[in-house]
């Protein structure tokens, strides 16, 4: 199918965009029903308000059982990745080039074909059968797409590695739309329009479990929030491409419905893709090596096994990456570092835990010392939040405030164990 940039629709008819824009959920739900979208158990939405902006979640006024189906979608609503690319025919292929060029984004290929779609139907303004739902969507945003320099500024090295790895891609997506010409130089020179759409994708989005590589965006569906643990899940047909949202769990009646958005013991990773805090049992305890050898990665050092917990313990994958990252930098000390490597490896726990005996004191010392870095440097950082003269021009502070906050109450309570231990 060959595109053509469209006549636009006089101003007033597109989706505006201002953060003080209303979100007309009710229009956008007289839509998903006019499309055939069935909602059981009195499947509703109810407004709220999360980090001090509007938010919508879903809920039941009947509750329901493990394994009730309580929303329908039909897959004519769906956004499809795989469906866009075959609907675009060879058209984009200009753009997602650069995307694929882009070191470390080949997987984003998906995304940013939902990307230029949400950009052509916001052209076409109502006109678009997506215009009810693109009309029922956020316009204030806490991600990291979003923040303004001085929020970047006070953020610990970790999330703000996170949160410019956001905004990396979002200027990589913004520069691949150039080439391709079904947008018109308005729409690519938009930069409240670009961040709109990519936050529409990025946090709306999800790969499917059906190893077909697609990632589609079902409205209705897409207004579950993230829970942890979460009670329903997203299902597709791989026929029709219907949707349905099914309980994993018992549910009372007005109990929110949620869905995983992943990587629960992350926060700091949910706050830069989707703009919240979640309640997290754990945190990623910010240990970063800049080139870490092979080993270490085989040892554990990965954000989703070297945790923190809520309650002041410490994963063993931390233990173990610590020791080891110490043991391997010291030349006379390589064959205690070859035998913990070996015995992590084949499972031998006995000898692991001899060594961590051996040099646990030093271990503990050096998290010791991490702790207390972390946390002097992101007090450091509210200070510098709290000397702003307006924070009213700065309104994600006190959603980074409460994340600063959540660090450092975990930390401490790392910190009290690990001193408990080394005494």
């Amino acid at each position: 199918m060959v595109y053509s940039s469209m006549t636009s629709p006089a101003y007033g008819s597109f989706v505006q965009l201002e953060q003080s824009a209303e979100r007309d959920v009710g229009a956008f739900q007289e839509w998903a029903f006019s499309c055939g979208v069935e909602m059981g158990n009195g499947f509703y939405l109810a407004q709220t308000e999360i980090d001090g902006k509007e938010d919508w979640y879903s809920a039941t006024s009947e509750g329901g059982a493990e394994g009730e189906q309580v929303l329908y979608i039909p897959g004519g609503m769906i956004l499809s990745a795989a469906n866009i690319a075959a609907e675009f025919d060879g058209y984009a292929d200009a753009a997602v080039g650069i995307v694929e060029y882009e070191e470390g984004m080949q997987h984003l290929i998906p995304q940013f074909y939902l990307f230029l779609k949400v950009l052509m139907e916001y052209e076409q303004g109502v006109d678009s059968p997506y215009f009810a739902w693109l009309n029922s969507l956020p316009r204030q945003w806490n991600t990291a797409v979003s923040m303004d320099t001085f929020c970047m500024s006070c953020l610990p090295p970790y999330i703000r590695g996170l949160c410019q790895t956001e905004r990396d891609q979002c200027a990589t997506f913004k520069e691949a739309l150039q080439p391709f010409e079904y947008l018109s130089p308005d729409t690519k020179a938009n930069d409240s329009l670009l961040t709109f759409a990519y936050n529409v994708v990025f946090t709306r989005s999800f790969p499917t479990d059906d190893g077909s590589g697609d990632t589609r965006i079902a409205p209705m569906a897409d207004m579950l929030n993230h829970g942890y643990p979460d009670n329903a899940s997203l299902m597709y047909d791989p026929q029709s491409m219907d949707a349905y949202v099914i309980l994993k769990d018992n549910v009372e009646p007005g109990e929110p419905l949620t869905i995983s958005y992943g990587q629960p013991t992350n926060p700091s990773r949910f706050l830069a893709t989707y703009g919240f805090l979640n309640e997290a049992p754990a945190t990623y305890c910010k240990i970063l090596f800049t080139n870490p050898s092979q080993e270490l990665i085989d040892v554990g050092y990965s954000p989703e096994l070297m945790l923190f917990y809520t309650d002041g313990t410490v994963a063993q994958p931390v233990w173990d990456v610590l020791l080891y990252s110490r043991l391997e930098k010291r030349a006379e000390l390589s064959h205690v570092a070859q035998a913990f490597y070996q015995a992590h490896m084949t499972g031998d726990e006995d000898t692991k835990n001899a060594i961590h005996a051996q040099y646990q004191r030093d271990t503990c010392n050096a998290l010791l010392r991490h702790l207390n870095h972390i946390i002097i440097e992101i007090e450091d950082l509210k200070v510098k939040m709290y000397s702003i003269k307006d924070a009213s021009n700065h309104p994600r502070l006190p959603l980074l405030t409460r994340h600063h906050d959540m660090v450092i109450e975990t930390f401490k309570n790392v910190r009290e164990y690990v001193t408990n231990m080394n005494n």
